[in-house]
């Protein structure tokens, strides 16, 4: 649904073209449109860092920036921002170019009536507001509402880098669960999701809200973050495991859910690539599940020699 009302940034140096257009919007707009002018890109830079804007109107040649390098800042600035460039030049290729580069349309100045500005601002809006959906549905796992592997392959480097720069630890680990296979086999697939969605949950209360939590496939979840404190990973997935007890001994529920973890650290005196800590935290993965699987099968033993 799009809104009633817009926030405009036009950046604009040009007065005579700045008041043209805001003159069209007042008048095809009946009070819809909200528009702040700005000469240079350096007081846009200001304006999107501290307003709520629904969208930029904006001229490529400024007196501190020229061309698609005017774009590029605007789209690397506010990316959830739709761009309409306004252009002098009537050359279609660099209208064409700027929405490759991440432009929503292009209008050539003298060339559009009001009407048509109106109507290429409001499917601007809603084109970018869809292509945000279909962007955020190509790194969100459909069953779990976690990232999928694409989505933290392109959210990792900020938490990694994070990490590297400080005196905390940061920590990745991998986790799958104990047993997985025995559910999805005696009771059906569709356990096996509910299964797989209550771990997503169990994550998402234990661990901060600035962790990447991520489902890599079948039963490989994963969580990457930084450390507040010394100690927080260990501490979390002790959390984790009192959440899961508690879960397994209620009344009701028609299987168990537990999980296996294995942990790698990162940080500035250790700093260690990403592709490296996965394999670390995959191999500490292995051992833990191995070891958890020998002291099952030693419990099962002595509760069978207890029976006999």
């Amino acid at each position: 649904m799009i809104a009633e009302t817009f926030k405009v940034l036009l950046l604009e140096d040009e007065p005579v073209a700045a008041k043209i257009t805001e003159r069209m919007l007042r008048r095809k707009g009946a009070g819809r449109y909200n528009v702040l002018h700005v000469a240079n890109l350096a007081a846009a830079v200001a304006e999107l860092r501290e307003g709520n804007f629904d969208i930029v109107l904006s001229d490529l040649n400024l007196p501190d920036s020229e061309g698609l390098d005017t774009l590029s800042c605007i789209t690397d600035k506010a990316p959830e921002l739709p761009v309409v460039v306004l252009t002098a030049s009537s050359d279609d290729e660099i209208g064409i170019r700027a929405m490759q580069l991440g432009a929503q349309d292009f209008l050539v100045k003298g060339d559009f009536n009001e009407s048509a500005l109106q109507r290429s601002i409001l499917q601007s809006i809603e084109r970018h507001r869809l292509q945000r959906v279909v962007r955020q549905l190509a790194i969100i796992d459909e069953l779990t509402g976690l990232y999928n592997r694409r989505g933290f392959n392109s959210l990792q480097a900020s938490i990694h880098q994070r990490g590297l720069e400080t005196a905390r630890l940061g920590y990745v680990c991998f986790f799958d669960l104990d047993r997985f296979k025995q559910i999805n086999d005696e009771l059906g697939h569709q356990r096996g999701d509910e299964a797989l969605v209550e771990f997503a949950t169990a994550l998402r209360n234990v661990f901060r809200k600035d962790t990447l939590l991520a489902r890599f496939g079948g039963d490989e979840f994963v969580a990457l973050g930084v450390e507040p404190r010394d100690g927080f990973a260990a501490e979390t997935l002790q959390a984790l495991e009192n959440v899961l007890a508690a879960r397994n001994v209620s009344s009701g529920v028609p299987f168990r859910i537990e999980t296996s973890a294995g942990l790698a650290s990162f940080g500035w005196e250790r700093p260690v690539e990403m592709e490296a800590l996965l394999a670390e935290a995959d191999d500490a993965l292995y051992r833990n599940k191995e070891r958890r699987r020998r002291l099952r099968a030693a419990a099962d033993e002595t509760n069978l020699e207890v029976s006999a």
